[in-house]
């Protein structure tokens, strides 16, 4: 791969992430910025932000919580499921993660479709 095709899908993964970051800043009414540092991962930066801010909501406002997933398009099932076979210590780093997964998809189709618009 050349140092551009690199270049390119390193700034298309900070687009994605960033665009993630949106997403998840809206639906789960977050004020707080995150800064994405260049040369690490920016899905594990998010992911890494996003795990506590969910702790907090699990913790003190639960009912925000399903709401947001609600929003978010992540299924009552799936959040049970993750409520009920995750370990306890692990159960907001899992919400987060199926978050991050479900906003990233959206960001993909934005993006695919926004990349293919002609006037």
């Amino acid at each position: 791969m050349k140092a551009s095709e690199g270049d390119d899908k390193q700034i298309n993964e900070m687009k994605l992430a960033s665009g993630s970051y949106d997403l998840i800043q809206k639906d789960l009414g977050i004020a707080d910025e995150l800064d994405f540092g260049t040369g690490e991962d920016p899905f594990g930066q998010l992911h890494a932000f996003l795990t506590p801010r969910i702790q907090y909501l699990l913790d003190h406002d639960f009912g925000y919580l399903i709401n947001a997933m609600y929003r978010i398009d992540i299924s009552e099932g799936a959040l049970k499921e993750i409520l009920e076979l995750s370990k306890p210590g692990n159960i907001a780093a899992d919400i987060a993660e199926r978050v991050i997964i479900r906003e990233k998809m959206k960001m993909e189709t934005r993006m695919k479709y926004s990349d293919n618009k002609k006037i």
